[in-house]
């Protein structure tokens, strides 16, 4: 009888861990107003707005140069010990419809992006958390 108060003891304080390691998922992490800048330019923006019914989805805005760009963005998560999270954006330029995927790492201060197939990685400092939401 002990041993299984024991086992079931361990198996609780394992789920608690478990439960509180999923409580930063990715896709409320990138919610929010994201910039770079180089030599104090500031090259792009996005601002990643979830949607209320399904937070791995929303729309995003891209501010590119003084340009504002609007599309959607899905989040896949990762499959496999080593892989990474991706997140697709699709929009509009130009009247053709692009869709990017991206690498992605994020935590409440930093996201880095590396387009699939591209060597580039850009690195982008939080502006602001999206509204009704918190970074963490």
């Amino acid at each position: 009888m002990k041993k299984i108060l024991a086992i079931l003891g361990i198996l609780a304080v394992l789920g608690g861990c478990l439960a509180a390691c999923g409580a930063s998922k990715p896709e409320k992490l990138l919610a929010g107003k994201w910039k770079t800048s180089v030599a104090s330019f500031e090259f792009n923006a996005f601002e990643f707005v979830p949607s209320q019914d399904d937070p791995r989805k929303g729309t995003v805005s891209l501010g590119m140069v003084g340009n504002l760009i609007s599309g959607s963005y899905e989040v896949v998560p990762a499959k496999g010990k080593d892989a990474q999270d991706q997140v697709k954006i699709t929009y509009t330029l130009l009247m053709f419809s692009n869709t990017r995927s991206y690498s992605f790492t994020v935590d409440e201060t930093t996201l880095t992006l590396q387009e699939e197939g591209k060597s580039l990685v850009v690195t982008y400092t939080r502006e602001t958390a999206a509204a009704g939401t918190t970074a963490g």
